[in-house]
């Protein structure tokens, strides 16, 4: 019966073979069984792909308990160990320089870091083996890494994580469409357009373009500061709620700058209101009222007092000349009409009532054809709110005499009222 192997190479010699050098093939696999418990073979690796193989019946340097991997790999390197059909147990020290997966089929790999120590063991299942690591927890708390660095898996960091290098990228994703670029002495930049977004993905803040800065809430932003210090052109498209004193220290500029605009409240907000007709109001703030713009309608009543009158100024109300055969009204202020009572008898109708009958009363006659014959006295015989009335008498040869009512050339009354 041929002899046959084990896992690690132990030959098993056949029944009845091998008389006489029995104790060479023993201690051939003594050795075997030595180098499988205690064994620290160091492993020089190069490129990127190596295979390490398990000889049946010898002392194989793949067959140690410990592999220390060293050597230089150009990147990534992946080491195979064969047979692909042998269980199998190591440790391993990767002290490469470069990541190091360790394979036996097409059912997984073990990825061990620079610096990494593990425990792996291989299933022996043929084309589909796998390998498995487990990590030991004794491993370096820090190691370098001279190269690139691939974790396939989830990473975790129990303490700081340093990039060390200035200009230092962070990537994003399968395509590494997102990324942190660190500018030295400055900051972090992240790239082109994207965003950094909180609590879901309409609250945001990204540049757009090279000269924009967007921050995108979906109802409030809050800033929270004692003193807020805006430099540069304010654009605000919403309503603006001032709740404090607002201070300006330039112009307030309206939407209409049209001349003579003033703002005036309505009781809920300032409205724009043009100023034009009888009152201008200048840029300097000077007011100019024009002639004759204030009616007596714009005026409530007793508003015009004397003390407002420069030096008491007696206000003219009524003024009238009656001349001619049926002494017509010839010339009147504020006069409606002149009723004709008799010889020298005369009531005149004021047009706008003084506020009573007591006003002054101002009456004279006059002589137009030069003879000073027509020429007598006047009195007032009765007077209201609305009307005058004036008598003429014919002055008497003694003041015992009777004077007669007689009708003069002319007549001129005026009536006025403080």
């Amino acid at each position: 019966m041929a002899s046959t192997y084990t896992n690690g190479g132990i030959e098993k010699i056949g029944s009845g073979e091998q008389a006489g050098t029995w104790g060479t093939t023993t201690n051939n696999n003594l050795d075997i069984i030595d180098k499988a418990i205690n064994g620290v073979q160091a492993v020089t690796l190069s490129g990127t792909t190596d295979t390490f193989t398990v000889t049946d019946g010898s002392v194989s340097d793949a067959g140690a308990r410990v592999l220390v991997l060293g050597g230089s790999p150009s990147g990534t390197h992946t080491l195979t160990l064969a047979p692909n059909d042998a269980d199998k147990v190591h440790l391993v020290q990767n002290s490469s320089g470069q990541t190091v997966n360790i394979s036996q089929g097409s059912g997984g790999n073990a990825s061990l870091i620079n610096g990494e120590i593990a425990w792996i063991f291989c299933d022996g299942a043929g084309s589909g083996a796998a390998v498995t690591k487990q990590t030991i927890s004794s491993s370096p708390a820090a190691f370098t890494v001279g190269t690139n660095l691939t974790v396939t898996g989830d990473a975790s960091v129990g303490d700081d994580l340093s990039l060390a290098s200035d200009g230092a990228i962070l990537n994003f994703g399968a395509d590494s469409d997102v990324n942190l670029t660190h500018v030295a002495d400055t900051g972090l930049l992240l790239n082109s357009t994207r965003q950094l977004q909180f609590n879901d993905s309409s609250q945001f803040i990204n540049a757009p373009s090279a000269t924009v800065l967007d921050i995108n809430a979906t109802d409030e932003v809050e800033i929270n500061a004692t003193l807020i210090d805006v430099n540069g052109n304010l654009d605000v498209s919403g309503t603006s709620t001032l709740t404090g004193n607002v201070t300006l220290g330039g112009q307030l500029i309206m939407p209409d700058v049209t001349s003579a605009k003033i703002l005036v409240a309505d009781g809920t907000s300032y409205q724009e209101v043009a100023v034009s007709g009888d009152v201008t109001i200048a840029n300097t703030g000077a007011v100019t009222i024009a002639n004759d713009a204030v009616e007596t309608a714009m005026i409530a009543d007793g508003q015009i007092t004397t003390a407002k009158l420069a030096g008491s100024v007696a206000v003219i109300g009524m003024s009238i000349k009656l001349a001619g055969a049926s002494f017509g009204n010839t010339a009147s202020v504020n006069v409606s009409g002149v009723t004709d009572n008799g010889t020298g008898d005369y009531t005149i109708a004021v047009d706008t009532d003084f506020a009573n009958a007591n006003f002054a009363v101002q009456a004279t006659t006059g002589d137009d054809d030069g003879t000073n014959r027509n020429l007598g006295e006047l009195t007032v015989h009765a007077q209201a709110a609305g009307t005058v009335q004036i008598r003429s008498h014919r002055p008497s040869a003694s003041e015992n005499s009777a004077r007669s009512a007689f009708d003069p050339d002319t007549v001129y009354v005026s009536c006025s009222a403080q």
